[in-house]
């Protein structure tokens, strides 16, 4: 059964527009684009993360550990917590 309050979007985040009243993000940006690696495509997914969310709401981003999600995370949120740093891994918890 699934919870009538959570909704799922599998769609270019980037084309998404900035409601500013979700209360949570999930999410593992790509970091890839026709192959190549172009960090932006993350970045970009991050700042559309904040404008998604209401202020008091959460992102939780895992990435690879060699991505700089660190700068563009505290230019968007108001609090940023890393959560484990582990396995060519890192997770992040975010507060708007």
């Amino acid at each position: 059964m699934i919870d009538p309050r959570v909704t799922f979007e599998w769609a270019d985040a980037r084309t998404l527009d900035d409601t500013g009243t979700l209360e949570f993000v999930v999410m593992n940006p790509p970091f890839h684009d026709g192959g190549a690696e172009d960090r932006r495509l993350g970045q970009a997914f991050v700042r559309k993360a904040a404008g998604l969310l209401k202020k008091g709401g959460t992102l939780w981003l895992v990435a690879n550990r060699h991505l700089p999600y660190e700068a563009e995370l505290a230019s968007a949120f108001k609090r940023v917590t890393p959560v484990t740093d582990g396995g060519g891994y890192k997770l992040f918890e975010a507060t708007k």
